[in-house]
Order: structure tokens, then C-alpha cells, then sequence
């Protein structure tokens, strides 16, 4: 069994829903591809391959092909935590270069709206590349280090499922 196959037995034994996607179609649209063109093939693998992967009150998920791929609904949106941020800058040029720069670098993969809006992220700058980063409103952008891969994020989450969670992963449990 690999980890990620690991990761989503453990989350299904937790309560979580988790459906696997049966089709290889792109996690992103043509658009977020050329946002961002390098994602950590792992990650983009996992997130491909599920259709569905959120806790039983549907406060904490995965972000998949359906997140990524924008519709009219009022979902919480992939992009959210920018957004927000991008509202907040009030027409600030200069705060809404420096949003837009971390985000370019930050692609977002997991979040929880129970509390303080957090989320994961995969950093995709040049010297820290790969790295799993947490951060949360009302300043999404001063974010912090998890883990220095996906596969070691895949680790330590599954441990935090079976009963060790320690912050700031207990916020996605």
C-alpha cells in the first residue's frame, strides 16, 4: 500500500468521505496550469486521483479536479484565502503585488473553515520547493513550514489521524 493509499484508508476509517476519481483528466484548467506549471507530481497525482476527499462535517477537505475547476455555486473557492486577502488590500498596489506574489508560489491544497480559515499549501519558490506550508486568516500570507515534502506530510497526517495530532495539523483532523 503506498503512503497517499495509506493517507486515504486511515481518513475513510476516521469518517471522512473519500471518493476515488475513476478518469485521468487534469487537476487544472488550462488558466491555473499556466499559473502554476510545476506542481510536486505526488501532490498533483493524489489530488487527481480523488473526486471527493472532506471529513464528516464537511469543514476540512482535500481540494480536487471539482474545486479547481470554478463554477457559479457559492462554494468556498480554491483561491479563497487571496481573495480575501486582495479584498482587504483596499486598492493598495503595492499589498495586492505582494498577495498575488505569494500566491503565484503557493498553491493551495487542504483546507479548514471550522476556525480560522487555515489552509496547506505546496511552496513552489525556487529554494524552498515541495515544502508543505500552514497559514490562516486573517493573514494568510505569513505562513509557516509542516513539512519538507508531500510524502512527509502524508506521514505525519496520518499519524495525526490516529491520535497524535499536534498544531498545527490538528486543525485539519
Amino acid at each position: 500500500m503506498t503512503d497517499t493509499d495509506s493517507l486515504l484508508a486511515t481518513l475513510s476509517r476516521c469518517g471522512w468521505h473519500v471518493v476515488r476519481r475513476r478518469l485521468g483528466e487534469d487537476l487544472l484548467p488550462r488558466e491555473l496550469q499556466s499559473r502554476y506549471p510545476r506542481l510536486p507530481a505526488e501532490l498533483e497525482s493524489f489530488l487527481s486521483n480523488l473526486e471527493l476527499c472532506r471529513n464528516s462535517k464537511d469543514t476540512v477537505w482535500f481540494l480536487t479536479r471539482e474545486n479547481y475547476h470554478p463554477t457559479l455555486d457559492d462554494r468556498f473557492r480554491w483561491n479563497e484565502h487571496e481573495l480575501m486577502s486582495l479584498d482587504a488590500a483596499d486598492d493598495n498596489d503595492d499589498e495586492m503585488v505582494r498577495i498575488r506574489a505569494y500566491w503565484d508560489r503557493h498553491f493551495p491544497f487542504l483546507f479548514a473553515v471550522h476556525s480560522d480559515y487555515d489552509y496547506l499549501a505546496v511552496d513552489l519558490s525556487h529554494e524552498t520547493y515541495g515544502q508543505i506550508v500552514h497559514g490562516y486568516m486573517p493573514e494568510p500570507e505569513q505562513s509557516s513550514l509542516v513539512a519538507r515534502s508531500f510524502a512527509d506530510f502524508v506521514e505525519m497526517f496520518v499519524e495525526s489521524l490516529s491520535g497524535n495530532a499536534e498544531y498545527p495539523l490538528s486543525c485539519f483532523i
